[in-house]
């Protein structure tokens, strides 16, 4: 692979990454004030590098429906991608895995199953390693997602 492709995989997965670390944060708060939790904060970026976190205050059921929200919005945000033409549905399980990575501690907590959180992050880098193999093959089956040439999408 040229260095071109590279650089094009290596943006689609920044772009995934951060959409879908943005929606994870505002499901919890969409989700936290449907249920009537009290909202503090969300925070994306941390000077501290403490990672992206809502701070709400909720009853119970409201604080589990809170946490299983996320999971729920970002895979269905997934799911869009099957929508797209047939190079660009590569990107699902990529954002699939993903999404499942970012509320594995949510799904921890939930549960009340703390060591849940490494089976469920293996499972999540399982689907977005093949999301990346998927992304990879298609590069080399000339099916490329190009993000820098914007005009070839359009034709």
């Amino acid at each position: 692979m040229k260095i071109r492709e590279i650089l094009n995989i290596i943006l689609i997965n920044l772009i995934v990454f951060f959409a879908l670390i943005s929606i994870h944060e505002l499901s919890h708060t969409a989700s936290g004030m449907l249920f009537g939790c009290r909202y503090e904060r969300s925070i994306l970026i941390d000077s501290k590098l403490i990672g992206p976190y809502t701070e709400m205050y909720c009853s119970n059921i409201g604080y589990l429906l809170t946490l299983i929200s996320s999971l729920i919005i970002t895979s269905s945000f997934s799911f869009l991608f099957l929508l797209l033409n047939s190079s660009s549905r590569n990107l699902f399980p990529i954002s699939l895995g993903l999404s499942i990575i970012f509320s594995s501690l949510d799904i921890s907590i939930a549960t009340g199953i703390q060591s849940l959180v490494y089976p469920i992050i293996t499972i999540g880098f399982l689907v977005t390693s093949i999301g990346e193999y998927f992304i990879a093959s298609s590069y080399v089956n000339n099916e490329i997602i190009d993000l820098f040439d914007v005009e070839k999408e359009v034709i």
